[in-house]
């Protein structure tokens, strides 16, 4: 029965598809600058996210990073505490 629904639907024709008048197309969902060259008078909530992207990313990064000797001695430090309480709270917990 399934199948044979499957091949009715495949054997249908598409509807052909005529050519809308101008006059019916809708206008779209977001302000476009007009012929004028006049911003749009709508605020764009993306247009003002983008906006304040490319101000936070034009802004001169500071080097103020860790170098790779002092990352490391951090990792090893945190690793050792926590696996430190670990076992230690292991050792005390099942004594």
């Amino acid at each position: 029965m399934q199948a044979q629904r499957k091949t009715e639907m495949n054997a249908m024709p598409a509807p052909a598809q005529t050519p809308e008048p101008e006059a019916r197309v809708a206008p779209p969902p977001f302000p476009t600058i007009g012929a004028s060259g006049e911003a749009p008078s709508i605020p764009s909530p993306a247009h003002a996210l983008q906006e304040r992207l490319e101000s936070a990313f034009a802004a001169p990064v500071v080097e103020n990073r860790w170098s790779p000797r002092q990352t490391l001695a951090f990792l090893v430090f945190s690793c050792g505490v926590f696996w430190g309480a670990m076992i230690g709270g292991a050792i005390h917990f099942f004594g």
